[in-house]
């Protein structure tokens, strides 16, 4: 009797471990950029942002504009915090450049709070029904998606984006490029 529970919780192992690995090959095989983005362009979105500025498609086009999910308990959300940063710091003066950091599955105070203790400058909104992230087909956060001035999404990622990332599909979506 003893071999057979042995048995069975090995085999019960072996699936969990075996549906683990599936799952992780899987998740790196996601394209970039939502191929439905990729297609048909940025989704619409309106929201406000925690200083009351309006932000849509429409108020961003002709600029190369960076969207960033995000959450005030998202680890890897806190640890790309600086990047972003140093990011927006450098590009926030350009006169064909805008940022916007859209919020979810968080409340008004809590945002708040994070923005004041990181020091975050770029434009934030907080998305209530998180449509704006499933518009725009997102799977996590933090997921930051490129735009170039045309509207075509053009650059993104699932995860921390870097100074140098960021910087490197900037200039993709300046020059109208398709990031590989």
């Amino acid at each position: 009797m003893r071999l057979r529970v042995r048995w069975i919780a090995l085999m019960v192992g072996v699936l969990v471990v075996a549906f683990g690995v599936v799952l992780a090959v899987q998740h790196r095989n996601e394209p970039s950029v939502p191929r439905l983005v990729q297609q048909h362009g940025s989704p619409q979105f309106k929201v406000t942002a925690l200083d009351g500025k309006k932000f849509d498609n429409a108020s961003l086009r002709g600029k190369a504009y960076v969207v960033n999910f995000f959450n005030s308990w998202c680890i890897p959300c806190r640890q790309e915090a600086p990047a972003l940063q140093a990011f927006y710091n450098e590009h926030k003066n350009d006169p064909d450049f805008a940022m916007i950091g859209i919020v979810r599955d968080d409340d008004a105070s809590t945002i708040r709070n994070y923005v004041a203790a990181n020091k975050v400058t770029w434009p934030v909104a907080i998305s209530g029904s998180g449509q704006a992230g499933l518009d725009f087909g997102t799977t996590g956060q933090p997921e930051t998606y490129v735009i170039a001035p045309d509207g075509v999404a053009v650059c993104g990622a699932l995860g921390p984006s870097t100074t140098q990332a960021l910087d490197t599909w900037l200039q993709a979506a300046r020059n109208g490029q398709e990031c590989t």
